[in-house]
């Protein structure tokens, strides 16, 4: 015996046996867009910086049809994996009234969709007041 640890093997498309793990490894990919268009936005804060002009021409570019797809499908990724996140977090952090455990869908509202929606109008108000 060579005293090492065992590592059992794994397949490469060991996420394509069950529906779940071609879920969960999608929610994994949407990270790689989200992460893209915070790099995005903080070029853009940057550009802002550097003076209007600078601004101007950065908003531009930003116009095109391909930087508006960009735009739609971080948009997805983002509320793809905001969703498959808000249907994991009862699992993770359950809620407990005394002894009881708050329902699944009640918990999802509570400590995800409900703050969630909330920003969004309280953004929404501020915007288009």
């Amino acid at each position: 015996m060579s005293g090492g640890q065992y590592h059992r093997p794994h397949r490469r498309a060991w996420f394509m046996e069950r529906p779940a793990y071609i879920r969960f490894m999608i929610r994994e990919v949407t990270s790689f867009f989200m992460a893209a268009y915070l790099i995005v936005l903080i070029v853009t804060l940057a550009k802002v910086g550097v003076g209007e002009a600078a601004a101007a021409e950065w908003l531009q570019a930003l116009s095109t049809t391909g930087w508006k797809v960009a735009h739609a499908v971080a948009l997805a990724a983002t509320v793809w994996h905001t969703i498959t996140f808000f249907a994991a977090v009862p699992q993770a952090m359950p809620i407990y009234i005394g002894e009881d455990r708050l329902p699944a869908p009640i918990a999802k509202i509570v400590m995800g969709y409900g703050p969630w929606l909330t920003a969004t109008a309280v953004i929404l108000w501020g915007v288009l007041r």
